[in-house]
């Protein structure tokens, strides 16, 4: 009898064994999908971003959206937001940790990032082995959305709808002959995207020039554009903080052309650090905070009263992308992830404070207009057509 009870206990240990082995084994995408179905805690998110930089505004928006979310009765049915962020750094090898450790992490049903393209790109594809959907509202390299994953989606236009929208502004103003300077990583594709446009409207391009993201000598390209290069107007592809150094340059070497540019120049650090060389620039910039819609001005007011300043683009990009994943959650009634992203991919005009939401198969933005600002009297002046004078 002592024989048969042992027998029995050594067959329970090595069942428990084999089924403990047997989770183990299981993809990472799968045990997320099972723990997520059953769940009944906190929907979690994660935000991985580059939290000290000067778009790090996202946090904001997030916080403000997922404030009103759980104050308003939360997701499916009652359940709160619960956001964990992660600090990417802007760094391509600290972006990849990041993204690891949240595909790790089985409670997580979906991550808001990166910024970079040059980040945001590996990371989609730890994401998608991982079962994790992604909204990017800031990377807006093309081939992010075109590596046939099911679970990444860009919550702003890709740099081929970018380039062609800026170089319509280009041939509006009349620019015959265009000098394009960007920034080698993520700046090349929004710029061929630009330059392929601006051939098909009769725009020349007299230089084009790119830089590394930190060490370049900006002013030799600038004293030699203005010395040897004739040109209408100046396309910047880049960022901050080195944006402000090459507008400093541009103006320093005696260019006093007009200067148009990408999202990436969106922010006030701009004009604080800019100075009288910003004075005219155009910025495309994904939210225009002076369109009337209810939308935009309850968003501004809710702001405003929160944190004791006006919304930036980058703030408004982070409360849309709160608001998307909750209601392709509800749509779904399910945080599954595979659920969410089809409920996301069947979204249709969906209105959010930066506009209206409509997603294609590949998870890419349909039709989504870039808002255009001007730098003048020391703040960003939002305009439809012609730059006010």
């Amino acid at each position: 009898m002592k024989n048969i009870l042992n027998m029995k206990k050594l067959i329970l240990v090595l069942a428990t064994a084999l089924a403990v082995s047997a989770c183990e084994q299981k993809p990472i995408a799968q045990q997320r999908a099972e723990y997520l179905a059953s769940s009944t805690g906190d929907v979690v998110i994660a935000v991985a971003w580059p939290l000290k930089s000067s778009k790090a505004t996202l946090v904001d928006g997030i916080n403000l959206a997922v404030d009103e979310v759980n104050r308003s009765g939360g997701v499916l049915g009652g359940r709160k937001i619960k956001i964990v962020l992660k600090d990417d750094a802007a760094s391509l090898t600290t972006g990849r940790q990041m993204a690891q450790e949240i595909a790790n992490d089985v409670e997580v049903a979906a991550v808001i990032g990166h910024i970079n393209s040059y980040v945001a790109g590996p990371a989609a594809q730890i994401y998608e082995r991982a079962g994790v959907v992604m909204i990017t509202p800031g990377a807006s390299g093309q081939k992010i959305t075109e590596q046939g994953n099911q679970l990444v989606f860009r919550s702003l236009p890709g740099n081929r709808d970018q380039g062609r929208q800026i170089a319509d502004y280009a041939a509006a103003q009349g620019y015959k002959s265009v000098g394009i300077y960007y920034v080698k990583n993520y700046g090349i594709d929004l710029a061929n995207y630009f330059e392929q446009r601006a051939h098909e409207l009769g725009i020349a391009i007299a230089d084009r020039r790119s830089y590394d993201i930190e060490g370049d000598d900006h002013s030799q390209i600038m004293n030699n554009w203005a010395s040897f290069v004739k040109m209408d107007a100046i396309f910047l592809v880049g960022s901050l903080p080195e944006g402000v150094q090459i507008m400093h340059d541009i103006r320093a070497a005696g260019l006093t052309v007009p200067v148009f540019s990408n999202a990436g120049l969106d922010s006030d650090t701009l004009i604080k650090q800019g100075g009288h060389s910003v004075d005219g620039t155009v910025v495309f910039s994904l939210f225009n905070m002076e369109e009337p819609r209810p939308e935009v001005v309850a968003f501004g007011e809710k702001f405003r009263k929160k944190f004791g300043k006006s919304p930036d683009s980058t703030a408004a990009q982070g409360y849309d992308a709160v608001q998307l994943l909750v209601q392709a959650m509800n749509k779904a009634k399910s945080e599954v992830p595979s659920k969410v992203a089809a409920a996301l991919r069947t979204t249709q005009g969906w209105h959010g404070v930066t506009g209206t939401h409509t997603f294609d198969e590949k998870g890419d933005l349909v039709e989504k207009k870039l808002a255009k600002v001007v730098v003048k009297d020391g703040r960003f002046v939002y305009f439809e057509k012609s730059p006010p004078k």
